[in-house]
């Protein structure tokens, strides 16, 4: 079985304005406030806040305040709108075997550090509220509400919450589908990592097979 690869993006969905979902394409809506409304041929479903839904290619999309769209493609084009403005699009390493997209939240109290870990696939990330100084491989970057990061899978990530409340982000990953079901994807760096507390929270918005 030939590896594949996949884009994986997250965009600004502009408020009050539509957005249809291209062709090849696996979305997720994430609604940080306000609601919003998927139409689809199915008919309409309302999306309340801090909560999302996964999207099919054809699906119709608007919120009444600004929302988040992830998208997982095969192409290598960047999903172009006028409904959207682009957040951040990586080019995914290859990936083989069965496949799955999980989209999930994670809550991570104040002041906790995370072992040095990497999952078990790439993805994407982004900071709901808090302040986050993310060490990935040889890079260190100051991350702030509102603003996403990528991982690739294969380097070492610290994530440290300078916050003094709870930091939240949400996150898209291409995982192995003998993951399905919620199965954690963390891998320790080193045996003393893996007997670290990782103090973080997870919900499981969903998953999908893509492959």
């Amino acid at each position: 079985m030939t590896d594949r690869s996949w884009r994986i993006s997250v965009f600004d969905l502009k408020a009050a304005q539509a957005c249809r979902l291209p062709a090849a394409t696996l979305g997720f809506l994430f609604v940080p406030a306000g609601e919003a409304i998927v139409s689809s041929g199915g008919g309409e479903q309302r999306i309340s806040a801090e909560t999302g839904m996964f999207l099919s290619a054809g699906d119709m999309v608007a919120a009444a305040e600004e929302a988040w769209l992830f998208q997982i493609s095969e192409g290598d084009e960047v999903h172009r709108s006028e409904a959207l403005t682009p957040v951040l699009s990586r080019r995914s390493p290859p990936v083989g075997g069965p496949t799955i997209v999980r989209v999930d939240r994670i809550d991570q109290p104040a002041g906790m550090q995370t072992p040095s870990h990497h999952h078990r696939g790439p993805g994407i990330r982004r900071l709901l509220t808090g302040r986050l100084l993310a060490e990935v491989g040889d890079h260190t970057d100051l991350i702030t509400s509102g603003q996403a990061w990528f991982e690739s899978g294969r380097e070492p990530v610290v994530g440290t919450n300078l916050n003094t409340g709870t930091n939240t982000f949400i996150r898209m990953m291409i995982l192995p589908a003998e993951l399905e079901g919620g199965k954690s994807s963390f891998v320790a760096t080193t045996p003393a990592d893996a007997a670290r507390p990782r103090g973080v929270t997870p919900q499981v918005f969903g998953e999908r097979r893509i492959w």
